[in-house]
């Protein structure tokens, strides 16, 4: 794992990199005003107070909790607006991982009748997040004890040393908003959704969001798609995200649960405290498990909604369901394209490596002549990437897989009516 003060420090000089990405840092947006061929936005710059007007065809806000662009296209977030309440103290406290008997950890779980919380390695050395959860009725932060709580979710006594390097109290919500987009502007990421950041999902949401969009937009500024293409990312995202919203809020709320059931003698010498301590620590595990290895919410959702997927295609099969922690792949339409190694594992390669570019046309027979699905794709100028996999790989001979890797057709054939897919594949018309 890499904390976010690490991780962003990479991305950045990734970024500025690109040929065709500008950075302009120390600076905000406080405006945004659009028209039928252009988005305005007002940047102010944070040193000296000018601002500045950048206009651009599209814009997309990642502006965080507080969005403007949210506000400017006038969505509005729903849901619910408190979940929990957390108490967070960031620290320098170099002589705490000499005091663990256990194997340092990226995370640690205390659960004590007096105060429960997390602790959080930032650097593997000194570095570290204290989560102090607020108990029932606990509604005025000042009023916790930050001293003490931090103690006492460390497990030190009054002469340990640390330093607080900053505060923050914040509230855990579930809040979702109403439209991701209006015209030519977009929103992804907590701009668009706010949940209590269990396992990664606010990231994990954040990015597919941006991917999801991303693919959209190139297709349409490259030319082969139509702007009506567009439609998908709010039909496709805002469903989607409206699951795992509720996926979150069930774990935090069976996380505080947990949290007020600690029984008294958990910190009891003898066997009856031994005994308490191993079922709450497998009960923790049991309950923790699934938002750390949370297969079901990264690639069991599907999107079944689509205007640019052939939903017909799955003909008598739907999509399966998924838990936060199990999925079922599938080749049903709007699932995410089943991994498969193409070759031996050690010696191969990833299918979702091998993928075009763009669309990618997956065929497991040999003998179907897909020339005419080819050409039809290149006379609408839609990318089309051939890649002939090993027969035993799915339960159809043919498949269709996007750049985000869900799944738009399949088929046992070459489609009858072939220009009618490129079309919905495009956002054309046939």
């Amino acid at each position: 794992r890499i904390n976010q003060i690490f991780l962003e420090p990479i991305l950045f000089d990734h970024a500025v990199q690109m040929g065709r990405i500008t950075i302009l840092s120390r600076g905000r947006v406080t405006a945004m005003t659009q028209d039928d061929h252009q988005v305005t936005a007002t940047l102010e710059n944070l040193d000296d107070g000018t601002t500045t007007q950048v206009h651009c065809q599209y814009l997309v806000g990642c502006d965080g909790a507080s969005s403007i662009i949210r506000k400017s296209i006038g969505a509005k977030l729903s849901g619910d607006a408190v979940i929990s309440r957390n108490q967070s103290s960031y620290i320098r406290a170099p002589s705490l991982i000499g005091l663990q008997t256990e194997t340092p950890a990226w995370a640690t779980f205390s659960l004590n009748p007096a105060r429960s919380g997390n602790v959080y390695a930032i650097d593997g050395v000194e570095r570290y997040i204290i989560h102090n959860y607020l108990r029932p009725g606990e509604e005025d932060f000042d009023a916790i004890d930050r001293d003490s709580g931090i103690r006492t979710i460390l497990g030190v006594d009054d002469i340990f040393e640390y330093e607080i390097l900053a505060n923050e109290d914040w509230i855990g919500r579930r809040l979702v908003a109403d439209k991701f987009r209006d015209r030519r502007a977009f929103i992804c990421g907590d701009a668009a959704h706010i949940w209590v950041p269990y396992g990664g999902y606010g990231m994990n949401a954040g990015i597919a969001d941006a991917a999801n969009l991303s693919w959209l937009l190139a297709a349409h500024l490259n030319g082969w798609a139509t702007a009506a293409i567009l439609d998908a990312f709010e039909a496709e995202r805002q469903p989607i995200t409206e699951q795992v919203s509720h996926f979150v809020m069930n774990h935090a709320h069976a996380m505080a649960s947990q949290r007020g059931a600690v029984p008294d003698n958990i910190e009891d010498d003898g066997p009856e405290g031994e005994a308490a301590r191993a079922k709450l620590g497998q009960q923790a595990y049991d309950l923790n498990v699934q938002q750390y290895c949370a297969a079901g919410l990264n690639f069991g959702y599907f999107y079944d909604h689509s205007p640019i997927i052939d939903h017909a295609s799955a003909g008598a099969d739907t999509a399966p369901g998924y838990t936060m922690a199990d999925y079922t792949p599938s080749t049903v339409p709007g699932c995410r394209l089943p991994h498969a190694w193409l070759g031996e594992r050690r010696e191969g390669r990833s299918l979702y490596d091998a993928l075009g570019p763009e669309y990618t046309l997956l065929r497991t027979d040999r003998e179907i002549d897909v020339s005419p699905l080819l050409d039809a794709a290149a006379a609408q100028g839609m990318p089309l990437t051939l890649l002939d996999i090993p027969g035993e790989t799915f339960d159809h001979a043919l498949v269709i897989v996007r750049p985000d890797q869900h799944i738009a057709w399949r088929g046992q054939a070459v489609p009858a009516n072939i220009k009618t897919l490129i079309g919905l594949l495009r956002a054309g018309s046939s």
